[in-house]
């Protein structure tokens, strides 16, 4: 679902390729509400599960990944305003009240769509992050509640 939101076929050269153009670019808006829900259970999650016993590495890698989520969400809000201006053009132009391209608009909404698929790449990436962190409370976590470990701990 998310590569066909995100990839929209365009035919060139017909007269429904505006209206194409817009329904597509009502399905990133779709998907951005679904983008932002991600997002804020992501940063629940590191306040949850990761504010409490941190070790000096876990807190900066959790002051990084809070760092990327924030700077993710200003890239959203901005191509959530190129999306609602691109929708603007394409609705003018269907009513007719513009007379624009449609090679630029094609232009335009493939050059949105390339910044709404870096988006979910960057998502991507802070999820493999946060992944990572997890794999490595729960390693720290089941070798330190391991009875073997504690006895031979307290033997030295």
């Amino acid at each position: 679902m998310k590569a066909e939101i995100l990839k929209t076929p365009i035919i060139y050269g017909s007269g429904a390729t505006i209206q194409t153009l817009y329904l597509s670019s009502r399905n990133w808006l779709s998907y951005i509400d679904f983008f932002e829900d991600e997002v804020k259970f992501l940063k629940k999650l590191l306040l949850k599960f990761f504010t409490e016993d941190l070790n000096d590495e876990n807190t900066n890698n959790i002051q990084e990944i809070n760092c990327a989520i924030n700077t993710l969400d200003r890239k959203k809000n901005l191509v959530l305003n190129k999306i609602f201006c691109h929708q603007s053009h394409l609705k003018s132009t269907i009513e007719e009240l513009m007379n624009l391209k449609e090679d630029y608009l094609t232009i335009q909404h493939e050059l949105i769509q390339q910044d709404v698929m870096e988006l979910q790449t960057t998502l991507d990436g802070i999820k493999i992050d946060i992944y990572k962190i997890t794999e490595r409370q729960i390693k720290q976590s089941r070798w330190e509640g391991n009875p073997t470990v504690k006895s031979t701990r307290a033997k030295n």
